[in-house]
């Protein structure tokens, strides 16, 4: 008797841990979980957000004298337009330069501090970086061990969560948490694919930012080229005139006569030849030659006068009819594309030393101001070889290459043409 109430007893806290031990196991679980999310807050500000502000605060002053510097880049434009308006006297046409001249001074003043704030962004960028991968790395962290407690009790059956349980109540409530769980879980896998994408566009930000400081810095020598072009051009035209009306209106028509000339002749040149290399027939190269495409004719693509470029010092007297290109002189020069030497001069008054050859596409290129030619007349090139070195003769106001596309004779922008 006395074994079968021992047995008796012995059986029923073998029954009470069989039900308590699901329970204390789930509570664990649920614990556990609820442990997790309670640390599981709003991604916690990064170790760099402070210098990220300060960064931001520099970033706003820059902006603010960029902002200023262009105000009065405004007002020396302003001035141009006015005194390119009025006539064309010696006075006005300094005048132009000098507000030009100021004009760049700002300009590159400008650059400088977009160069400065550039940079200033891509520290910050940096920073921001550098602190989502921390908040990257920590939400891995809290899925890692959230899942690994999921898959733990992934097996866990509606059928057993109720054998676990004494009452329906209880077995809804455990139903409840375990939706509410995966439902977290869902809204960090969410939190942290937004991460992610976060980080990836910080990475495609800073290389933009990267390639957009390369670019400022280009323009920044640009400009500067452009300045001492200039001062050049008020230089000449001092020296030319030793400040007397008289010879600037003589030196403007001048001028004025040549270039008319020089592009009448260029023109007139360029059809004749193109007419008898035609009748040639297929047995001239000329006309085997491949379609015209344009390549750069020198290294360097730094850009100091645009086609018809609206800051041309002269340009309330004549258009700018080509492409300046910012090289010391000396600078090797190559030719656009294969083609045929239809014209090498030296020493004119306008070009100076230049070379033009004609190509496929009715299409033709113009060489000047060189210090030096490589080619002659009624001679073939291959597109790339070397017709000489960059100079500043002719009407020229410093070392630069005049680089010239004519289509039917007549002048066209050359960056319609180049790559």
């Amino acid at each position: 008797m006395l074994k079968k109430a021992k047995f008796l007893k012995l059986g029923k806290y073998h029954v009470m841990a069989l039900i308590l031990m699901p329970i204390i196991l789930f509570g664990a679980f649920l614990f556990t979980v609820n442990s997790l999310i309670a640390q599981e807050t709003p991604v916690a500000p990064g170790a760099n957000e402070g210098n990220i502000s300060d960064l931001n605060k520099q970033i706003d002053e820059q902006r603010k004298k960029i902002d200023e510097i262009a105000d009065k880049i405004t007002e020396y434009n302003n001035n141009i337009s006015k005194f390119r308006s009025q006539a064309g006297s010696l006075k006005n046409q300094v005048a132009i330069l000098d507000n030009q001249i100021a004009k760049t001074e700002l300009d590159i003043e400008g650059k400088v501090e977009e160069v400065k704030a550039t940079e200033l962004e891509i520290s910050k960028v940096e920073l921001e970086i550098v602190d989502n991968q921390k908040s990257i790395e920590d939400q891995k962290k809290y899925l890692s061990a959230f899942i690994r407690l999921l898959d733990f009790y992934d097996d866990k059956d509606y059928l057993s969560v109720l054998l676990d349980n004494n009452s329906f109540s209880e077995f809804f409530d455990q139903i409840n948490n375990i939706e509410g769980i995966e439902e977290d879980l869902q809204k960090t896998l969410n939190r942290f694919q937004e991460m992610v994408e976060r980080y990836n566009a910080k990475k495609e930000e800073l290389s933009s930012k990267r390639d957009q400081l390369s670019e400022l810095l280009n323009k920044l020598e640009s400009e500067r080229d452009s300045l001492a072009n200039q001062i050049g051009t008020k230089q000449y035209l001092i020296a030319e005139t030793s400040n007397s009306e008289k010879k600037y209106q003589t030196l403007i028509g001048n001028l004025k006569q040549e270039q008319l000339a020089a592009n009448n002749a260029v023109a007139a040149m360029e059809n004749k030849l193109r007419q008898e290399l035609e009748k040639k027939g297929t047995d001239e190269e000329f006309n085997n030659l491949a379609e015209a495409s344009l390549m750069w004719p020198t290294n360097s693509r730094r850009k100091t006068a645009y086609f018809h470029d609206p800051d041309y010092p002269y340009r309330n007297l004549f258009e700018h009819s080509g492409l300046d290109i910012g090289v010391s002189s000396g600078t090797t020069v190559r030719s656009a594309e294969a083609g045929y030497v239809a014209k090498v001069a030296i020493g004119t008054k306008w070009y100076g030393n230049y070379i033009m050859i004609i190509h496929n596409n009715n299409l033709a290129t113009l060489y000047a101001h060189l210090s030096s030619v490589s080619v002659k007349n009624d001679q073939y090139v291959t597109k790339g070889q070397i017709i000489g070195a960059s100079g500043s003769t002719g009407f020229s106001s410093g070392p630069h290459l005049h680089f010239e596309v004519r289509s039917g004779g007549i002048p066209v922008d050359p960056l319609n043409y180049l790559p």
